[in-house]
């Protein structure tokens, strides 16, 4: 970890990345590094910085005196693709090793897909074109890929806010023995079946509308399914089905929720019906008793049961997502700035992000092998975002400054920071215990 820091962070490495995207080109008193730690006080406020504010930062921390519109001028494509530079090699390096080399040997990846959709000013609808109508004219959508074994960033892409989940499948090559898990968003019949010729694997949820059928060709009945898993007490069951008009063949696996949540999901979907004047059919509501999960996976390799649980694990990056908009980092309400300037301090603020969660992860881990005690991610990135200072002193530092700064960060989490149990909420311990500790067999 502290060896990775230095790498992202050294004077020599700033100023080269700096120079091979011509944010450099001749000597400069606003240097790479002085750049990134404003960008880094800017990131934290929720206000944000006002180019007055930044130059005296530039004075009264680095000594140097620039005006507020040579600050101005200095935010233009070659600032935009330095930092987006930056954040790309941070995200996509791998900074320390979760898993057992053992784990699901048949697969070289394990990536968790997820997007999260921002509102932006409405003077940058030209270059990020929202929905309009109750919504804003300008947003984006930010695109999340995660590969959970070897703990690398695959993807951090951002796009306007039309850009659909599904439209991002189509740039997405497909990977042989890689496992994807990902959301209702991005499932379509042609994307599942070029993952399955690509000798891809999948796991993700069948889709309200998509009609499965038994491999005779009859319809599976929902109805008939549930009242022979009651009757025989049987909470999970399997079946290969040919799913959807195209009929590609797939594993189905069935979880059968307590009446507590069907009824809250019948609840929900009977008021969403009622407003747009919909009825709602009887099948439709007899799948609101399972969790219904399509995979390609080779049962000896991922069991029935253990199905769901490789699902809950995208769950990691909606707790991302929610660090983001919960834990101050206020990435949907950056000031109504230039383009080149807002995308700046948007990519640092996700650049402060990603060093966070990477933080977070590394004593999540420790913490838990040594008293099997979990942090809250949520509390520990609000904890980070609040201690700002200290990750401005990660740029350019020493091996034994950023082995102190660890330390500091380690002993914040010590105090306060457990993760509070909650019902019908993911089982947080099974998911340690699986892809932490117990990782030599599912």
């Amino acid at each position: 970890m502290i060896e990775s820091i230095q790498s992202f962070f050294s004077l020599d490495k700033l100023t080269e990345l700096a120079r091979s995207t011509k944010f450099v080109q001749r000597v400069s008193m606003l240097t790479a590094e002085k750049f990134l730690d404003l960008l880094f006080k800017d990131a934290s406020t929720e206000r944000g910085l006002t180019l007055r504010e930044y130059s005296n930062e530039l004075v009264c921390v680095h000594g140097v005196s620039i005006s507020a519109q040579a600050v101005h001028d200095r935010f233009n494509d070659y600032a935009v693709k330095f930092v987006q530079k930056l954040l790309s090699i941070v995200f996509s390096t791998r900074i320390s090793c979760s898993f057992d080399d053992s784990f699901l040997n048949g697969y070289s990846s394990i990536r968790i897909w997820d997007s999260t959709k921002l509102e932006l000013p409405a003077h940058l609808k030209t270059d990020f074109p929202g929905f309009g109508g109750n919504a804003s004219q300008a947003g984006i959508s930010i695109q999340y890929r995660y590969d959970l074994k070897n703990r690398t960033g695959c993807s951090l892409d951002v796009y306007p806010a039309t850009f659909s989940d599904s439209d991002y499948t189509k740039k997405i090559s497909v990977d042989e023995n890689s496992l994807e898990i990902f959301d209702l968003g991005y499932v379509s019949a042609d994307f599942l079946i070029r993952l399955q010729k690509g000798k891809s694997h999948y796991v993700c949820r069948l889709h309200g509308r998509t009609t499965a059928y038994n491999t005779d060709g009859t319809p599976v009945g929902f109805k008939e399914t549930y009242l022979w898993m009651q009757k025989n007490k049987i909470s999970v069951y399997e079946k290969n089905v040919l799913v959807g008009e195209k009929r590609f063949p797939s594993r189905m696996v069935l979880y059968l929720v307590n009446e507590q949540t069907y009824q809250k999901r019948l609840r929900k979907l009977t008021k969403e019906s009622k407003e747009k004047g919909l009825n709602v059919r009887d099948e439709t509501k007899m799948r609101l008793r399972f969790n219904i999960m399509l995979t390609n996976t080779d049962t000896e390799v991922i069991p029935t049961e253990k199905v769901y649980l490789l699902y809950k694990f995208r769950w990691q990056i909606e707790l991302i997502f929610k660090s983001w908009k919960s834990s101050g980092w206020n990435i949907d309400k950056i000031k109504d700035f230039k383009y080149e300037r807002y995308m700046c301090v948007l990519y640092a603020k996700l650049l402060m992000i990603v060093l966070s969660d990477r933080i977070y992860s590394l004593i999540a881990k420790e913490r838990y092998r040594e008293d099997k005690k979990i942090l809250s991610p949520c509390k520990c990135v609000k904890t980070l975002r609040g201690q700002i200072d200290l990750a401005r002193k990660l740029i350019n530092a020493t091996a034994e400054t950023i082995h102190q700064i660890l330390d500091k960060i380690n002993g914040l989490f010590l105090r306060g920071h457990v993760l509070c149990p909650r019902k019908n909420r993911a089982n947080y311990q099974e998911l340690f215990d699986l892809f932490i500790c117990k990782t030599e067999q599912l």
